[in-house]
């Protein structure tokens, strides 16, 4: 196990667990170690293999004050009483390029596998990362917005494509009897999808900050519901595409960028297993990877 123990949390530092949410103490901007904290059940830490399955908004280095124990998943600890250290540089940017990392890691020869429209995966991750970078300026004009909007639409339009693809290699799986996870190809398209969909959901996050925050709102409140039944809240939000009206989307559709990078991080777990390799070895490669990212000029 790692020495680093990490703690993920929603926007208010929240940890959403099974026995009920545990409000965090969180740690000042300059440095000071959040107030200790006591769950009303076991609070639960993990290392960075084990964050992998449960990425969320935003996620914190921690520590226990209390006795320790390991839990029976490996790379979880539950102890007490914790405090969060300090919070990571985890954000909608880095999710969204820990997915294209993953998604890029095992496409290997797959990356010249040519798509309908003429465009290879490879070309496909490579335009989710031009994307990513252009919209990583500084600078927020109006007409910058737009153009990130736009690429970020032609983006989503690939996404769909690729969502076709996957849905056609999962029928041609259950046409031969085959399990779709053990299939490469539809494990690889799978995760190049979720990879490009998470940069689009970045995209629209820096382009359209309170269009996206109001919808994550609506996804987590939906996540709670014991009918399983989503419902979004009224009313008419004005953005560069028109006004919108919140709750007259296909909610389905969405889910924010570190959904999306703790799913890629999944498929790419399966694509390796599909074909042949180890996934621990993969898993591995991953924590490591995502240490990189949450340390990066934290």
């Amino acid at each position: 196990m790692s020495d680093q123990l990490y703690v993920s949390t929603d926007a208010h530092g929240v940890q959403r667990v099974d026995e009920g949410d545990v409000v965090w103490g969180l740690p000042s901007p300059s440095g000071t170690p959040g107030e200790v904290t006591t769950g009303k059940a076991p609070l639960v830490l993990r290392d960075a293999q084990a964050l992998l399955d449960d990425l969320g908004e935003r996620i914190f280095l921690a520590e226990p004050v209390s006795d320790v124990a390991t839990a029976d998943e490996a790379g979880i600890v539950v102890t007490g009483t914790a405090r969060l250290l300090a919070e990571t540089a985890w954000g909608v940017e880095r999710a969204a390029e820990f997915a294209l990392d993953c998604a890029e890691h095992v496409l290997g020869d797959s990356a010249d596998a040519v798509l309908p429209n003429g465009a290879t995966l490879g070309a496909v991750v490579a335009d989710a990362r031009q994307v990513l970078e252009r919209s990583s300026d500084a600078a927020e004009k109006h007409l910058g917005v737009l153009a990130r909007l736009a690429a970020a639409r032609r983006l989503r339009q690939r996404g769909e494509l690729l969502g076709d693809l996957a849905i056609e290699a999962l029928e041609d799986d259950l046409t031969t009897a085959m399990d779709a996870l053990d299939d490469p190809a539809w494990a690889t398209v799978a995760t190049v999808r979720d990879a490009v969909l998470g940069a689009v959901e970045a995209v629209r996050h820096l382009a359209l900050p309170r269009y996206i925050e109001a919808r994550e709102r609506a996804y987590e409140e939906d996540s709670e519901g014991a009918d399983g039944k989503r419902e979004t809240p009224a009313g008419i939000l004005m953005t560069p595409w028109g006004p919108i009206t919140l709750g007259a989307e296909h909610q389905p559709g969405y889910a924010p960028a570190w959904v999306a990078a703790r799913d890629t991080a999944l498929r790419a777990r399966d694509a390796v297993r599909a074909q042949g390799g180890d996934e621990g070895t993969e898993r591995s490669w991953q924590s490591q990877r995502l240490v990189e990212l949450l340390q990066a000029n934290a």
